[in-house]
C-alpha cells in the first residue's frame, strides 16, 4: 500500500514537472521537460480572462536543433522578449555552466503602440485569433510558426507550416523579424537534402524527432 502511494506521488510530481509555470525556457533542462506545455501556452490559458491584457507567444521553428526563435509580449508592457536557440556552441562550455552551449540568447525590444497594433492586425489577418488549424501536424524537423495567444479574453493555439499558402501569406513574421536585432541570422525555409547521419539514426530511433499537432482547444499529443 505504501509502495503504491509512493509511486502515485512520483508520477504526480513527474507530470507536474512537465507543466510550464514561468520557468526559464531558455534553459535546455526546462526546455526538454516543459516544451509541450510552453509551446501550447498552458500558462497563458490559465490566466486568460475577459478584461485581462492580451498575451502573445509566437514560435518560429526553423528545424529543431538548428534554430528556434521565440517572441513574447503582452498588451500592457509592450516589451518584445526574443529568445533564440541555436545548434549549440561547445566553445561556450565552461566548468561553471555545462549547459551554456544550449542556452537561449535573449534580447528585449520596446514595441510602440503602432508596432503592437500592426502585429495584432497581421496576426488577425493570418487567422491567429480565429478557428485553429485543427489537425495540422508540425514536425520538429520542419519549418513552421506556432502561436499561443490570449486575445480579448479568448485563448487560441494555431500554426502555419512551410510550404503552404497560409505560411506564405502571413505578414506577421516579417514584422517580428524587422524588430529582431538578430534578423540577419534568421534561418529561411528551404528544401532539405539527403542527410546520411539522419538516415542512419532514424531506423535506430535515435533521431529525437517529435510532432506537435493543432487541436480544437490547443496542442494534442
Amino acid at each position: 500500500m505504501k509502495i503504491g502511494a509512493g509511486l502515485a506521488l512520483a508520477v504526480a510530481l513527474a507530470l507536474g514537472a512537465c507543466a510550464y509555470h514561468g520557468d526559464d525556457i531558455g534553459n535546455p533542462f526546462y526546455r526538454k521537460l516543459q516544451w509541450f506545455s510552453f509551446a501550447g501556452g498552458d500558462d497563458l490559458r490559465e490566466s486568460c480572462a475577459a478584461g485581462g491584457p492580451d498575451r502573445l507567444r509566437l514560435i518560429y521553428n526553423a528545424v529543431w536543433g538548428e534554430q528556434l526563435r521565440i517572441y513574447e509580449w503582452d498588451g500592457t508592457a509592450r516589451d518584445l522578449r526574443i529568445r533564440v536557440v541555436g545548434p549549440g556552441n561547445l566553445a561556450q562550455l565552461t566548468s561553471d555552466d555545462l549547459l551554456a552551449p544550449w542556452r537561449a540568447g535573449e534580447t528585449h525590444v520596446t514595441l510602440s503602440e503602432a508596432d503592437h497594433h500592426a502585429l495584432i492586425e497581421a496576426l488577425d489577418a493570418a487567422g491567429a485569433f480565429g478557428p485553429p488549424a485543427v489537425g495540422l501536424d508540425l514536425p520538429s524537423r520542419d519549418y513552421y510558426w506556432l502561436a499561443a495567444t490570449c486575445h480579448q479574453g479568448r485563448f487560441t493555439v494555431t500554426g502555419w507550416r512551410y510550404p503552404s499558402p497560409s505560411f506564405a501569406a502571413a505578414r506577421f513574421p516579417a514584422l517580428l523579424f524587422a524588430r529582431d536585432p538578430g534578423r540577419d541570422g534568421v534561418a529561411q525555409p528551404r528544401e532539405r537534402g539527403f542527410d546520411p547521419f539522419r538516415a542512419d539514426a532514424e531506423p535506430r530511433g535515435a533521431a529525437n524527432d517529435f510532432l506537435l499537432t493543432i487541436g480544437r482547444n490547443g496542442l494534442v499529443k
